[in-house]
């Protein structure tokens, strides 16, 4: 399995904010859901030492959204280079070199995934021409329309199961 899902959770929405969380999962329209990874990284850190901005409207976001989503606030946090290296770690062990990274957005969380690694001095585990995007499959595939989904919304690792779903649901509907 290649295919990697990537869902992020953030205190902004440009490539220097600071990343609370950071959810992927294999996944191939053959077998399906393979493996998974979350964690929780500390924002604090990279606020004081890597300068990365927090964004006022999005703690407004965050105070409204469901307690289940609010949840990550309160888990247990790892150094942001332990969690990253962990992250890459992670798709070497799993895809060697060829990982294709999916995000939702063409410029959200792989972008800002790249910067954050990027700061802190981690490889970036993909090539560049292996990124996919997945609002633009749905687009195309769905017409934009959401399908219907479990887990809790705003938690990085539901998102990224929900959208590897949304992928091989789209290919389900291709082949039949």
């Amino acid at each position: 399995m290649n295919d990697l899902m990537i869902d992020l959770e953030t205190l902004g929405v440009n490539n220097s904010c600071p990343v609370i969380s950071i959810g992927a999962v294999f996944f191939d329209s053959n077998s399906g859901l393979g493996k998974s990874f979350y964690k929780v990284l500390n924002v604090e850190e990279q606020i004081s030492s890597r300068k990365r901005l927090v964004d006022g409207s999005t703690i407004k976001w965050w105070m409204g959204q469901k307690d289940a989503a609010q949840k990550v606030f309160k888990e247990g946090s790892v150094s942001t280079v332990q969690g990253l290296q962990e992250f890459v770690n992670f798709i070497k062990e799993h895809a060697g070199d060829d990982a294709k990274p999916w995000g939702n957005g063409s410029t959200f969380d792989i972008s800002i995934l790249e910067s954050i690694l990027e700061d802190y001095g981690v490889e970036i585990p993909w090539k560049f021409y292996n990124i996919r995007d997945l609002r633009t499959y749905k687009e195309f595939v769905y017409d934009g329309i959401d399908l219907s989904r479990t887990g809790t919304f705003h938690n990085a690792l539901d998102d990224a199961i929900y959208q590897a779903e949304v992928v091989l649901e789209g290919q389900r509907r291709r082949h039949d």
